[in-house]
Protein backbone atom coordinates (compact mmCIF):
# COMPACT_ATOMS: atom_id res chain seq x y z
CA UNK A 1 0.00 0.00 0.00
CA UNK A 2 1.21 3.29 -0.73
CA UNK A 3 1.15 6.76 1.20
CA UNK A 4 0.80 10.04 -1.36
CA UNK A 5 1.15 13.11 0.64
CA UNK A 6 -0.73 16.65 -0.23
CA UNK A 7 2.23 17.78 -1.42
CA UNK A 8 1.97 14.93 -3.64
CA UNK A 9 -1.64 15.40 -4.52
CA UNK A 10 -0.86 18.81 -5.21
CA UNK A 11 1.92 17.80 -7.92
CA UNK A 12 -0.13 15.41 -9.64
CA UNK A 13 -3.96 17.15 -10.15
CA UNK A 14 -5.02 20.67 -10.55
CA UNK A 15 -8.60 22.24 -10.70
CA UNK A 16 -9.20 21.45 -14.76
CA UNK A 17 -8.52 17.40 -13.49
CA UNK A 18 -10.61 17.99 -10.26
CA UNK A 19 -13.87 19.32 -12.57
CA UNK A 20 -13.52 16.50 -15.21
CA UNK A 21 -13.06 14.14 -12.11
CA UNK A 22 -16.48 15.43 -10.80
CA UNK A 23 -18.59 15.20 -13.93
CA UNK A 24 -17.59 12.08 -14.67
CA UNK A 25 -18.53 11.05 -10.93
CA UNK A 26 -21.91 12.38 -11.24
CA UNK A 27 -22.47 11.40 -14.72
CA UNK A 28 -22.09 7.87 -13.60
CA UNK A 29 -23.39 7.86 -9.79
CA UNK A 30 -25.75 5.60 -10.33
CA UNK A 31 -23.21 2.49 -11.21
CA UNK A 32 -21.84 2.83 -7.71
CA UNK A 33 -22.97 2.90 -4.29
CA UNK A 34 -22.36 5.84 -1.31
CA UNK A 35 -21.80 5.51 2.31
CA UNK A 36 -23.51 8.36 4.15
CA UNK A 37 -21.47 10.61 6.25
CA UNK A 38 -20.83 9.10 9.81
CA UNK A 39 -19.94 11.06 12.83
CA UNK A 40 -18.41 10.35 16.31
CA UNK A 41 -17.61 12.56 19.10
CA UNK A 42 -16.12 13.00 22.50
CA UNK A 43 -14.92 15.49 25.01
CA UNK A 44 -11.37 16.08 24.78
CA UNK A 45 -8.28 17.87 26.94
CA UNK A 46 -8.65 21.12 24.55
CA UNK A 47 -12.37 20.62 23.86
CA UNK A 48 -14.73 18.87 21.59
CA UNK A 49 -13.17 16.27 19.21
CA UNK A 50 -15.08 14.85 16.10
CA UNK A 51 -14.33 11.97 13.75
CA UNK A 52 -16.08 11.66 10.69
CA UNK A 53 -16.09 8.83 7.66
CA UNK A 54 -18.02 9.20 4.38
CA UNK A 55 -17.51 6.74 1.17
CA UNK A 56 -18.00 4.85 -1.86
CA UNK A 57 -17.59 1.83 -3.66
CA UNK A 58 -17.57 2.44 -7.39
CA UNK A 59 -16.64 -0.93 -9.30
CA UNK A 60 -16.24 0.51 -12.79
CA UNK A 61 -12.83 2.39 -11.55
CA UNK A 62 -12.12 -0.33 -9.75
CA UNK A 63 -11.91 1.34 -6.41
CA UNK A 64 -13.54 1.82 -3.23
CA UNK A 65 -12.43 3.70 -0.38
CA UNK A 66 -13.02 5.97 2.72
CA UNK A 67 -12.16 9.28 3.42
CA UNK A 68 -12.01 9.90 7.39
CA UNK A 69 -11.02 13.26 8.94
CA UNK A 70 -10.94 14.41 12.58
CA UNK A 71 -12.35 17.99 13.61
CA UNK A 72 -10.23 19.63 16.99
CA UNK A 73 -10.43 23.03 17.61
CA UNK A 74 -12.34 23.73 14.72
CA UNK A 75 -9.58 22.45 12.50
CA UNK A 76 -9.98 19.66 10.02
CA UNK A 77 -7.33 16.84 8.78
CA UNK A 78 -7.92 14.48 6.15
CA UNK A 79 -7.06 11.16 5.11
CA UNK A 80 -8.90 8.53 2.30
CA UNK A 81 -7.92 4.73 2.39
CA UNK A 82 -8.22 3.13 -1.24
CA UNK A 83 -8.97 -0.32 -2.44
CA UNK A 84 -8.81 -2.15 -5.23
CA UNK A 85 -12.89 -3.85 -6.22
CA UNK A 86 -11.32 -6.51 -8.23
CA UNK A 87 -9.81 -8.38 -5.28
CA UNK A 88 -10.03 -5.94 -2.20
CA UNK A 89 -6.70 -5.12 -1.55
CA UNK A 90 -5.51 -1.94 -0.36
CA UNK A 91 -3.71 0.59 -2.84
CA UNK A 92 -3.13 3.67 -1.13
CA UNK A 93 -3.74 5.78 1.77
CA UNK A 94 -3.94 9.43 0.58
CA UNK A 95 -3.36 12.68 2.88
CA UNK A 96 -6.62 14.78 1.53
CA UNK A 97 -6.30 18.08 2.80
CA UNK A 98 -5.58 19.50 -0.92
CA UNK A 99 -8.23 17.08 -2.34
CA UNK A 100 -11.09 18.16 -0.35
CA UNK A 101 -10.34 21.60 -1.20
CA UNK A 102 -9.89 20.82 -4.84
CA UNK A 103 -13.17 18.22 -4.72
CA UNK A 104 -15.86 20.79 -3.05
CA UNK A 105 -14.93 23.65 -5.44
CA UNK A 106 -15.02 21.40 -8.68
CA UNK A 107 -18.34 19.71 -7.46
CA UNK A 108 -19.47 23.45 -7.22
CA UNK A 109 -18.15 24.69 -10.76
CA UNK A 110 -19.95 21.62 -12.69
CA UNK A 111 -23.25 22.76 -11.10
CA UNK A 112 -22.34 26.14 -12.20
CA UNK A 113 -21.53 24.99 -15.74
CA UNK A 114 -25.11 23.16 -15.96
CA UNK A 115 -27.33 25.75 -13.98
CA UNK A 116 -25.46 29.23 -14.11
CA UNK A 117 -26.74 31.39 -17.18
CA UNK A 118 -23.90 31.42 -19.79
CA UNK A 119 -23.69 35.14 -19.53
CA UNK A 120 -23.01 35.43 -15.95
CA UNK A 121 -20.52 38.62 -15.34
CA UNK A 122 -20.03 38.73 -11.35
CA UNK A 123 -19.21 36.59 -9.04
CA UNK A 124 -19.56 37.13 -5.14
CA UNK A 125 -17.67 34.98 -2.97
CA UNK A 126 -19.03 34.75 0.34
CA UNK A 127 -16.29 33.68 2.99
CA UNK A 128 -12.31 33.79 2.84
CA UNK A 129 -11.45 30.75 4.06
CA UNK A 130 -9.76 27.88 2.17
CA UNK A 131 -12.73 27.03 0.44
CA UNK A 132 -13.29 30.81 -0.69
CA UNK A 133 -9.98 30.70 -2.27
CA UNK A 134 -10.45 26.83 -3.68
CA UNK A 135 -13.42 27.80 -5.73
CA UNK A 136 -12.39 30.90 -7.67
CA UNK A 137 -10.30 28.99 -9.71
CA UNK A 138 -12.79 26.73 -10.41
CA UNK A 139 -15.75 28.90 -11.31
CA UNK A 140 -13.36 31.26 -13.50
CA UNK A 141 -13.07 27.50 -15.44
CA UNK A 142 -16.17 27.40 -16.25
CA UNK A 143 -17.59 31.39 -16.67
CA UNK A 144 -15.72 33.91 -17.97
CA UNK A 145 -16.56 36.39 -15.54
CA UNK A 146 -16.35 40.13 -15.65
CA UNK A 147 -15.41 41.07 -11.91
CA UNK A 148 -15.26 38.85 -8.47
CA UNK A 149 -17.05 40.11 -5.38
CA UNK A 150 -15.23 39.08 -2.42
CA UNK A 151 -17.45 39.62 1.34
CA UNK A 152 -16.21 38.01 4.43
CA UNK A 153 -15.87 38.41 8.60
CA UNK A 154 -12.33 39.18 7.55
CA UNK A 155 -9.10 38.94 5.19
CA UNK A 156 -11.73 40.15 2.70
CA UNK A 157 -9.80 43.20 0.90
CA UNK A 158 -6.47 40.64 0.81
CA UNK A 159 -8.27 38.04 -0.86
CA UNK A 160 -9.47 40.38 -3.26
CA UNK A 161 -5.91 42.02 -3.76
CA UNK A 162 -4.83 38.84 -4.76
CA UNK A 163 -7.34 37.58 -6.61
CA UNK A 164 -6.71 40.34 -9.25
CA UNK A 165 -3.25 39.76 -8.90
CA UNK A 166 -3.47 35.98 -9.89
CA UNK A 167 -6.06 35.69 -12.14
CA UNK A 168 -6.41 39.06 -14.12
CA UNK A 169 -10.06 39.86 -12.99
CA UNK A 170 -11.09 42.61 -11.16
CA UNK A 171 -11.82 41.58 -7.69
CA UNK A 172 -13.25 43.75 -4.83
CA UNK A 173 -14.43 44.47 -0.99
CA UNK A 174 -18.05 44.63 -0.33
CA UNK A 175 -20.40 43.73 2.27
CA UNK A 176 -22.24 40.54 2.16
CA UNK A 177 -25.57 42.30 1.48
CA UNK A 178 -23.71 43.39 -1.62
CA UNK A 179 -22.45 40.30 -3.02
CA UNK A 180 -25.52 38.58 -2.72
CA UNK A 181 -27.55 41.24 -4.54
CA UNK A 182 -25.19 41.87 -7.42
CA UNK A 183 -23.96 38.58 -7.80
CA UNK A 184 -25.05 36.35 -11.07
CA UNK A 185 -23.02 33.58 -9.30
CA UNK A 186 -23.26 33.74 -5.06
CA UNK A 187 -21.23 31.08 -3.69
CA UNK A 188 -21.46 31.17 0.27
CA UNK A 189 -18.06 29.15 1.62
CA UNK A 190 -18.41 29.91 5.80
CA UNK A 191 -18.86 28.81 9.24
CA UNK A 192 -22.28 30.75 9.80
CA UNK A 193 -24.93 29.14 11.77
CA UNK A 194 -27.56 31.54 10.75
CA UNK A 195 -28.47 33.10 7.48
CA UNK A 196 -25.74 35.46 6.42
CA UNK A 197 -28.55 37.30 3.87
CA UNK A 198 -31.97 38.14 3.25
CA UNK A 199 -32.68 35.94 0.38
CA UNK A 200 -34.88 38.86 -1.00
CA UNK A 201 -31.46 40.10 -2.22
CA UNK A 202 -30.75 37.67 -4.46
CA UNK A 203 -31.43 38.73 -7.69
CA UNK A 204 -33.76 36.74 -10.90
CA UNK A 205 -31.26 34.61 -13.01
CA UNK A 206 -28.80 34.11 -9.68
CA UNK A 207 -27.21 30.84 -9.67
CA UNK A 208 -26.61 30.04 -5.66
CA UNK A 209 -23.65 27.87 -4.48
CA UNK A 210 -24.36 27.16 -1.03
CA UNK A 211 -20.95 25.42 0.36
CA UNK A 212 -19.83 25.84 3.73
CA UNK A 213 -22.40 24.32 6.28
CA UNK A 214 -22.64 20.35 6.61
CA UNK A 215 -24.44 19.33 9.27
CA UNK A 216 -28.67 19.86 9.90
CA UNK A 217 -28.70 21.93 12.62
CA UNK A 218 -26.07 24.82 10.59
CA UNK A 219 -27.75 27.26 7.53
CA UNK A 220 -26.11 30.05 5.21
CA UNK A 221 -29.69 30.70 3.54
CA UNK A 222 -32.96 31.88 4.80
CA UNK A 223 -36.27 30.21 4.35
CA UNK A 224 -37.05 33.57 1.99
CA UNK A 225 -34.02 32.07 -0.21
CA UNK A 226 -34.87 28.69 -0.72
CA UNK A 227 -38.95 29.40 -1.36
CA UNK A 228 -37.45 31.97 -4.34
CA UNK A 229 -35.87 29.31 -5.59
CA UNK A 230 -37.20 27.53 -9.25
CA UNK A 231 -34.68 24.84 -8.83
CA UNK A 232 -33.35 23.26 -6.02
CA UNK A 233 -30.22 20.52 -6.34
CA UNK A 234 -28.16 18.48 -4.09
CA UNK A 235 -25.49 16.09 -4.12
CA UNK A 236 -27.21 13.07 -3.31
CA UNK A 237 -30.90 13.22 -1.62
CA UNK A 238 -30.48 10.73 0.97
CA UNK A 239 -27.84 12.53 2.86
CA UNK A 240 -29.00 15.58 2.22
CA UNK A 241 -32.45 15.02 4.08
CA UNK A 242 -30.12 14.35 7.11
CA UNK A 243 -27.64 17.18 6.72
CA UNK A 244 -28.68 20.00 4.60
CA UNK A 245 -29.34 22.50 7.36
CA UNK A 246 -29.77 25.15 4.72
CA UNK A 247 -33.25 22.94 3.51
CA UNK A 248 -33.64 21.29 7.23
CA UNK A 249 -34.24 24.24 8.82
CA UNK A 250 -36.98 25.46 6.88
CA UNK A 251 -40.61 26.26 7.89
CA UNK A 252 -42.78 23.43 6.70
CA UNK A 253 -44.14 24.44 3.07
CA UNK A 254 -41.28 26.52 2.28
CA UNK A 255 -40.61 24.14 -0.46
CA UNK A 256 -41.47 20.26 -1.13
CA UNK A 257 -38.28 17.67 -1.44
CA UNK A 258 -40.30 15.56 -3.97
CA UNK A 259 -39.08 18.81 -6.71
CA UNK A 260 -35.41 18.75 -5.41
CA UNK A 261 -33.10 17.61 -7.57
CA UNK A 262 -29.93 15.31 -7.66
CA UNK A 263 -26.48 17.11 -9.36
CA UNK A 264 -26.39 13.80 -11.55
CA UNK A 265 -30.25 13.97 -13.11
CA UNK A 266 -29.12 17.93 -13.88
CA UNK A 267 -26.13 16.70 -16.20
CA UNK A 268 -27.04 13.51 -17.39
CA UNK A 269 -30.92 15.34 -18.49
CA UNK A 270 -32.90 12.53 -16.57
CA UNK A 271 -34.41 15.82 -14.41
CA UNK A 272 -37.42 17.27 -15.97
CA UNK A 273 -36.03 20.96 -14.55
CA UNK A 274 -34.71 23.40 -17.75
CA UNK A 275 -33.31 26.54 -16.87
CA UNK A 276 -35.18 29.87 -17.34
CA UNK A 277 -32.70 33.10 -17.92
CA UNK A 278 -34.48 34.92 -14.85
CA UNK A 279 -34.76 31.27 -12.86
CA UNK A 280 -33.27 31.47 -8.95
CA UNK A 281 -31.43 28.44 -8.98
CA UNK A 282 -29.65 27.14 -5.66
CA UNK A 283 -27.30 24.18 -5.38
CA UNK A 284 -26.93 23.18 -1.89
CA UNK A 285 -23.58 21.11 -1.16
CA UNK A 286 -22.41 19.19 2.18
CA UNK A 287 -19.76 17.13 0.27
CA UNK A 288 -20.40 13.13 -0.57
CA UNK A 289 -18.26 9.96 -0.48
CA UNK A 290 -18.38 9.50 -4.72
CA UNK A 291 -16.18 12.96 -4.56
CA UNK A 292 -13.72 11.96 -2.83
CA UNK A 293 -13.34 8.45 -3.64
CA UNK A 294 -13.33 9.61 -7.37
CA UNK A 295 -11.23 12.31 -7.50
CA UNK A 296 -8.93 9.45 -5.04
CA UNK A 297 -8.73 7.06 -7.94
CA UNK A 298 -7.22 9.82 -9.90
CA UNK A 299 -4.66 10.74 -7.84
CA UNK A 300 -3.65 6.90 -7.16
CA UNK A 301 -3.82 6.42 -11.14
CA UNK A 302 -1.68 9.57 -11.94
CA UNK A 303 0.36 8.54 -8.70
CA UNK A 304 1.44 4.91 -10.74
CA UNK A 305 1.80 6.85 -13.98
CA UNK A 306 4.39 9.11 -11.91
CA UNK A 307 6.17 6.65 -9.82
CA UNK A 308 6.45 3.68 -11.68
CA UNK A 309 3.96 1.82 -9.33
Amino acid sequence: MKLITNQQVAELINTGDAIDAMRQAFQGIGQGAQQARMRTSAAGSNGPLMMSSMGALLPAAGIAGYKVYTTVNGKFHFVTVLFSTEDGRPLATIESDTMTGLRTAAATAVAADHLANQDAATLSVIGTGVQGHSHVPALLAVRKFKEILIAGRSGQQQFAEQITQQTGVPARAVSIDEAAQSGDVVVTVTRSAEPLFSGDLLKPGAFVAAVGASKGNLRELDDRAIARANALVVEWKPQAQQEAGDLLLCQPGTFDWTQVWELGQIIDGSSSYRRQPDDLVIYKAIGVGVEDIALSGLIYRRACERFGW
